[in-house]
């Protein structure tokens, strides 16, 4: 709730509402709200700060919000309007004000706003809070002070993890005196257990001369940390207070120096790369071999001490945790149990995921409990809301929670709006976070989603998210949260963020986010319309209607920023979305509505019903518009005013439409399954375009550019994928003629200067096309000559493309010149080519032995018949993978001269398999100098 203050201190800020006060007397007036907000602001990072709040503190958060929610709506109102009149300034023959929210409106909302927060602030000055907060503030931890020692034998099932890290202190690192190992895990999982049995075992300790245990925790200090090392070592001695870091730093040289150490500094959180060296400057005096064994939560610390592979701590199995849960519930592991209490009581451990310290707080409730009614009911139960006994595990993960920045705890508390085991979607929660003003960029250069994939990162990292996804171009693409951080996140969001089922018998509060399925749609009609941010409904049978009653109630929510439906079928929506125009993310099955007044939407993802006529012109007003999705748009060559044209009449010096020259702002564009798409308008002079993803066009013929060629040509497009565009012919500039072969136009197209990534899938006609000469991966797929029995070679000699196809007499240097320029490529793969197109590409790169791919490392293969014998060529080549060609039967023998080829994978290949594994293989010797082969024969 802090970075909502601060979001809303940055809209009091705009020079157009400071130009609005200005003009009509009311400067003083936003002056003093802008005070108000700074002083909640402050309350709210004392608040959020704290382990536990009273609940005179919980009240206060309450009124905070019933005061920042209508200030940022009367705030929100005042842009919308500001924006929708730049907008149309010039459009209008009767030019709006730039400034026409009524004077007496403004100012009668904004003395409401002020008295409200004068009744806070009485309140506030009651309780006694610090107004001083500018930081994260850190909780007193000495109740998570750890020690070196633990019984072994309340350990249960991580003897495999402690044998792996005595290896590694064995393991010589090559550094001169002391090497790092680094064990990661989330809170709870063990990783000080497992450091006190390593640390206290008897190899060990005959393995170092020295020995030291200091636990930081989130005081990383380096001359607190050097005196807890000396106390450590010298048990027997006082360390003096009062000693100054040079006497301290003496004092560790005198005992230390020529000798093997080891120390453990337990429970690490500090990520500062400048504090870290300080402190390994004062570690290096000890002898070759010494270790420093760190643990911490957070796989960026492991990474600023200069281990590269953490040792990652995993759950317990179901079989050890329930071995644990026993042991601490009735004393001992090996008893016998009543049957149905052990029935429940392995349930109650797999939900405990596996981590120690959610075990043993369950096991400590249920310890000598017999009764099956009190075993059921902790299974059922919300225990994890429990957060008073400092021994559970969620003030455990709040202290992780606690050391965020205030804009990524907000955006974690967001999460808790999800289901459990959710499998969270990168982009769109970036984009919903960002549609909700958490994200601030203040680095020049970069970009907001640039913050966002930074939080996630940094979520990961300290296992706030887990189990990472990444796509086939390996990006990551989604991940989920383990239970436990759910119920976190659940606790810090408070009832900001309410689940609706039709269990749901009632939530408590007045929610800003809500999750509501279907069937429980009728709940929505008790919540507070002026406050809602968010409404996201899941649907799961296709079946389901939306009756007008119900539709109208998603109308009464004018405030929302996110709107989402989970499913992709159509509903009967006559909603009138146009109404809710503080929209920044939309993704809905649109049947009837109009967007053009949505003037602040962020991110669109629709799919249109085939009756629907979606106009150009509407999609152009929306000027904020970062990220546009849109499946089943069909046009039509109308010309009703308010159409933009794409089916354009084919003669020169035609007026086509520019529909989305106004979105400066966007991001991202996929277009998928659209017809009557002939052409695309004009697109290389969006500065911000990333990402450009064409699927399924089947009538797109040309995408134009203009001329003269904006400099530079798609500034920012990186990736570029173009997917069963049977028609598209490639770039083209207005007054061109594409059936005239005689023209050398296409010689001279612009080239994208950072375009890295390109995948081109059946797009037969395209011919004209750009060179990328910062391409790192490229992906093709074409038909085969199999596939296309009935097309002439004189069609083929016309559709020539630059990536595939015959070779023809005309077009030939245009191929050629296209593969010429490919200097960066890193990554290549085919997919379904033939010899004759591999002959064709040989030609072009090749020539006279020349290789056009110096930086190729990888490239792979996928239904072909026969690899071409140029890939023998390229010296560069270090992973050849090759997948499901099932009429491959041979290498070709070259490939002995590919001396710097470390890996082959062969997968569902099954003749070239049992050719390989015939004791007189010819293949054999041709591969036997790589030293990792994969093979895999799971073709069934």
């Amino acid at each position: 709730m802090a970075e909502f203050a601060s979001s809303l201190i940055q809209s009091l800020g705009s020079a157009a509402l400071h130009e609005f006060a200005r003009i009509n007397g009311l400067k003083d007036e936003l002056e003093r709200l802008k005070e108000h907000v700074e002083t909640c602001k402050a309350v709210l990072l004392d608040l959020d700060g704290k382990q536990e709040q009273s609940h005179a503190e919980q009240n206060l958060v309450t009124r905070l919000k019933d005061v920042l929610i209508p200030a940022d709506n009367l705030l929100d109102e005042f842009a919308i309007q500001d924006m929708i009149n730049k907008r149309d300034r010039n459009k209008l023959k009767k030019v709006l004000h730039p400034y026409s929210l009524k004077k007496l409106d403004m100012a009668h909302e904004i003395e409401k706003i002020q008295k409200k927060f004068d009744d806070v602030e009485k309140y506030m000055f009651g309780l006694n809070l610090n107004l001083n907060v500018s930081a994260v503030e850190k909780t007193n931890s000495e109740w998570r002070e750890t020690g070196s020692y633990v019984p072994e034998s309340e350990i249960i099932g991580r003897d495999d993890d402690k044998e792996n890290i005595i290896s590694l202190l064995r393991q010589s690192h090559g550094d001169p005196n002391v090497s790092f190992v680094a064990v990661v895990g989330i809170g709870g999982m063990g990783k000080t257990t497992l450091a006190q049995l390593v640390y206290s075992d008897e190899k060990v300790q005959n393995l170092f001369e020295k020995s030291m245990w200091v636990c930081v925790s989130d005081n990383f200090d380096v001359k607190t940390i050097l005196k807890n090392m000396l106390k450590s070592l010298l048990p027997k001695e006082k360390i003096d207070d009062t000693l100054t870091l040079d006497n301290l730093q003496s004092m560790l040289r005198d005992n230390l120096n020529g000798k093997r150490y080891l120390l453990v500094l337990d429970d690490i959180w500090n990520e500062s790369s400048e504090k870290w060296d300080k402190l390994r400057t004062n570690l290096m005096c000890g002898a070759r071999g010494s270790k420093v064994v760190v643990t911490t939560r957070s796989t960026i610390v492991a990474h600023r001490m200069g281990v590269k592979d953490p040792y990652v701590l995993s759950g317990l199995i179901p079989e050890k945790s329930w071995s644990l849960l026993k042991k601490i519930a009735f004393g001992d592991d090996t008893i016998q149990v009543d049957q149905k209490i052990e029935s429940v009581g392995k349930e109650i451990a797999e939900k405990c995921k596996g981590v120690p310290l959610a075990i043993r707080s369950l096991g400590s409730i249920l310890k000598g409990k017999s009764e099956e009614k009190v075993w059921n009911d902790v299974l059922r139960g919300d225990f994890w809301k429990l957060c008073e006994d400092k021994d559970s595990i969620l003030p455990v993960l709040k202290l992780s929670y606690n050391n965020l920045l205030p804009q990524q705890r907000q955006c974690f508390a967001y999460c808790s709006l999800f289901p459990k085991d959710w499998e969270f979607e990168k982009d769109e929660l970036v984009q919903m976070w960002m549609a909700h003003g958490y994200l601030d960029c203040p680095v020049e250069g970069k970009c907001i989603e640039d913050v966002g994939n930074q939080f996630i990162n940094i979520f990961l990292m300290k296992s706030f998210f887990q189990e990472p996804k990444w796509n086939e171009d390996g990006d990551l693409i989604g991940f989920k949260m383990h239970d436990l951080m759910h119920d976190l996140a659940k606790q810090v969001a408070g009832d900001d963020c309410c689940y609706l089922d039709n269990n749901t018998k009632g939530f408590r509060g007045r929610p800003v986010h809500v999750w509501v399925e279907f069937d429980a749609f009728y709940l929505l009609e008790s919540l507070d319309a002026s406050r809602l941010r968010t409404l996201i409904v899941l649907s799961s049978n296709d079946g389901d209607l939306l009756d007008r009653e119900k539709q109208s109630l998603i109308s009464r929510f004018k405030y929302l920023r996110v709107l989402k439906f989970c499913n992709n079928h159509y509903l009967e929506l006559y909603v009138s979305i146009e109404k809710l125009n503080h929209l920044r993310f939309l993704k809905f099955p649109l049947t009837a509505c109009t967007l053009k007044n949505l003037v602040c939407l962020q991110t669109i993802q629709v799919w249109l019903h085939p009756k629907i006529v979606l106009s150009t012109k509407v999609v152009s007003k929306l000027i904020n518009l970062r990220y546009l999705y849109i499946w089943k748009w069909t046009f039509t060559d109308k010309t009703p005013v308010g159409f933009g044209k794409l089916c354009i009449p084919q003669h020169k010096d035609v007026n086509f439409s520019k529909w989305l020259s106004p979105l400066t702002n966007i991001i991202e564009i996929y277009l998928g399954f659209c017809q009557g798409f002939k052409y695309l308008p004009p697109l290389e002079g969006l500065p911000f375009l990333k990402s450009l993803h064409l699927c399924r066009l089947d009538d797109l013929e040309y995408i134009y550019y203009e001329l003269p060629i904006h400099e530079p040509f798609f500034p920012s497009l990186n990736k570029l994928k173009i997917w069963y565009c049977s028609k598209l012919v490639g770039w083209k500039r207005k007054g061109d003629d594409f059936n005239d072969i005689n023209t050398t136009h296409h010689l001279f197209l612009p080239q994208f200067p950072c375009l890295s990534f390109l995948r081109i899938f059946e797009c037969p006609m395209l011919t004209h096309m750009p060179t990328c000469p910062k391409i790192k991966k490229l992906s093709l797929q074409v038909d085969t000559w199999e596939e296309t029995p009935n097309i002439a070679l004189s069609q083929w000699s016309l559709s020539c493309t630059p990536l595939s196809l015959q070779i023809n007499v005309d077009l030939k240097n245009v191929s050629q010149y296209w593969w010429q320029n490919l200097t960066s490529l890193e990554n290549l793969e085919f997919v379904c080519f033939t010899d004759q197109q591999f002959q064709a590409i040989e030609i072009w790169l090749f020539k006279e032995d020349f290789n056009y791919l110096p930086s190729l490392r990888n490239i792979e293969f996928s239904h072909i018949k026969a690899l071409p014998d140029w890939i023998c060529k390229i010296s560069s080549l270090q992973h050849i993978k090759i997948n499901h060609c099932y009429k491959l039967t041979l290498l070709p023998e070259g490939m002995t001269h590919l001396t710097n080829l470390h890996t082959l994978e062969i997968i569902s290949c099954p003749l070239l398999i049992e050719e390989y594994q015939k004791e007189t293989s010819a293949t054999r010797p041709t591969i036997a100098h790589i030293p990792n082969i994969i093979i895999k024969n799971d073709w069934n």
